[in-house]
């Protein structure tokens, strides 16, 4: 997964979300679940139309009334749970990360670190540990390469997605 690294982060972004967003469903029984596709809206508002800001991402992330992806992530016993809500608050916070940078703000301290190379590790473990094996990401990686920035939408990337899932 190297080669991830090399895209842009616009296509870095759109591969975390649409990953993220593929394996979302495994928390449909959680009690939380609505934070999680809030997240993914949020993130897919930001690709799309850039009218989310990195705050309300962050917000989302964690708020001050301790709500939010990430107090649900820490609550969660279940591995394959816990795992999923990793994917969804890494691709939450490296899209804020990404808004942060295109607005030209001061990033706080937990979204500062998305920029690391590390970062990429850390989600496709969470990632793995959902889905098990799996080439789904390398092609996916392959098919953002070849699509041009104007079809990197959440229609497109689903569709995408799931064609790249029956192949694999």
């Amino acid at each position: 997964m190297d080669h991830v690294r090399q895209l842009d982060q616009f296509r870095q972004t759109v591969f975390y979300v649409g990953l993220a967003e593929l394996v979302q469903p495994t928390l449909v029984k959680s009690t939380d679940y609505g934070y999680a596709v809030r997240a993914i809206e949020m993130c897919w508002d930001w690709i799309e139309q850039r009218n989310v800001s990195g705050l309300e991402m962050f917000c989302l992330y964690h708020n001050e009334d301790d709500y939010g992806v990430e107090p649900a992530m820490s609550v969660e016993h279940d591995p394959l749970m816990w795992n999923t809500w990793g994917c969804i608050s890494r691709a939450l916070l490296y899209t804020a990360y990404c808004a942060y940078l295109d607005e030209g703000k001061t990033l706080p301290e937990t979204v500062e670190g998305m920029g690391s190379p590390e970062i990429m590790g850390y989600f496709m473990d969470y990632f793995h540990a959902v889905v098990g094996d799996s080439e789904l990401p390398e092609l996916f990686e392959s098919c953002l390469l070849q699509l041009p920035e104007d079809q990197l939408t959440q229609s497109i990337v689903r569709e995408k997605l799931s064609d790249l899932a029956l192949e694999g």
